[in-house]
């Protein structure tokens, strides 16, 4: 088996060398987009598998590979979000791991292996445990039963209780190097891969799920209303905008306000590449510190996403803000 993404197989090979003797609580940590959670997985099944390769790696025929990749191996366990139904009957994602998955993987570990080999409970994404779920979690690492590897998967590590931080091996994994990405883009059929990844932050995966989503037309759209400040008629587009979903608002509109800051403070376009001529224009005349009030408003903005608030008399209020801006 080789690393599920080519920018990972300095990482992967680090995880190889360590299989005799595997972390019991390992932490990968990184940016969005950069593929720990298949890392994760292939380090899963690379711990259960029965019949490894000379590398250490998963051989991918034994009954457990087989098990493993069916989803049904008896002694992996995933803990991530789950989705919830709401009082009004709408099937949303939760935004946090909640204390009884994390109790059921405690008593998991707890029960003896049916292989009488390795045992594994992945927590992805593990910044999303909370307060409860965390500790339940703590007490098992604290002293975590033998042949039992427990791998967490962290965008945002610091959000991680620093105990549950301190009884991990961490293992940091970076952005890919843009040419690196890019051909891996190319590879999949990703065109404008270079520019797309500017708008993905870097982040290879992330830039395919731009394309793979349909946001893309959507960000155009926003963004040539955003391009003309002058035109804004805010009323009119509030509506308009009100269909696009808040996270994609939010993902678009910040980073345009980053890339306007940017140019503000004589820095270059970093996101929107295909705007800069745009972006260089109206960043020169804007308001440095309405921008900065703007910009502030869309982080608070971004912890209040899923609240059921009237988007069009919101989104109205944004851009009349916004617009004031280039007076």
């Amino acid at each position: 088996m080789n690393a599920p993404y080519p920018w990972l197989e300095s990482s992967w090979q680090r995880l190889l060398a360590s299989r005799s003797r595997p972390a019991q609580a390992l932490l990968l940590a990184g940016p969005r987009g950069v593929g720990k959670g298949g890392l994760a997985l292939a380090w899963a099944q690379t711990l259960l598998c029965e019949a490894p390769l000379t590398d250490g790696s998963a051989c991918g025929n034994c009954p457990a590979c087989h098990w493993f990749e069916a989803g049904t191996h008896p002694d992996f366990q995933l803990v991530t979000l789950q989705e919830k139904t709401t009082k009004e009957g709408d099937t949303r994602m939760a935004t946090a791991i909640e204390v009884d998955q994390a109790r059921e993987a405690v008593d998991f570990v707890r029960l003896s292996t049916y292989r009488a080999g390795c045992r594994v409970v992945l927590v992805n994404p593990a910044d999303t445990l909370n307060v409860a779920s965390a500790n339940a979690l703590l007490k098992v690492l604290e002293e975590p039963p033998l042949m039992t590897v427990f791998v967490l998967v962290s965008d945002q590590p610091r959000r991680l209780l620093p105990t549950i931080r301190s009884r991990c091996t961490r293992l940091d994994i970076g952005l890919p190097p843009v040419e690196l990405a890019a051909q891996w883009l190319a590879r999949q059929g990703v065109d404008d891969a270079v520019n797309l990844l500017a708008l993905a932050g870097g982040s290879p995966l992330d830039a395919q799920r731009w394309v793979g989503s349909g946001e893309l037309e959507e960000r155009r759209g926003v963004l040539e209303g955003l391009a003309r400040p002058d035109q804004l008629d805010p009323v009119t587009l509030g509506e308009r905008w009100k269909a696009v979903s808040p996270q994609t608002w939010h993902k678009v509109v910040y980073k345009w306000l980053d890339d306007l800051l940017a140019v503000k403070l004589q820095g270059e376009v970093r996101f929107n590449r295909d705007f800069s001529d745009v972006l260089g224009r109206l960043g020169k005349r804007a308001d440095l510190a309405g921008l900065l009030a703007l910009a502030k408003m869309q982080a608070a903005e971004g912890r209040t996403l899923a609240h059921p608030l009237n988007r069009s008399l919101q989104l109205q209020a944004w851009l009349i803000q916004y617009r004031h801006v280039f007076d």
